[in-house]
């Protein structure tokens, strides 16, 4: 059996969600940055030899790695703000 909430608790839960976005955004720039600083670290490695080589391999991981984090904290901000819009549609206000 389903519980109706109300139209306080739906904008509450709607503010917490919002809340929660911008957190994922913040967490979306330092993986940005991430991939950035080891996109640097790839272009030093990969212009040497040896050790600095094996650096450069780790880099282009380490860009990947960064890359497909930011792309899933992308999906979880737009399934978020869509989530929101929902609530807020229940809720009345839109």
């Amino acid at each position: 059996m389903k519980a109706k909430l109300s139209k306080k608790q739906l904008l509450h839960e709607a503010e917490q969600q919002k809340g929660a976005l911008d957190k994922l955004k913040r967490w979306m720039q330092y993986a940005m940055i991430f991939s950035s600083c080891a996109m640097v670290l790839t272009w030093w490695g990969l212009t040497g030899a040896g050790i600095r080589f094996a650096c450069g391999i780790a880099g282009v991981i380490l860009v990947i790695l960064g890359i497909l984090c930011a792309a899933l904290i992308g999906l979880g901000i737009r399934n978020g703000r869509r989530n929101v819009e929902h609530i807020l549609r229940a809720a009345g206000v839109r």
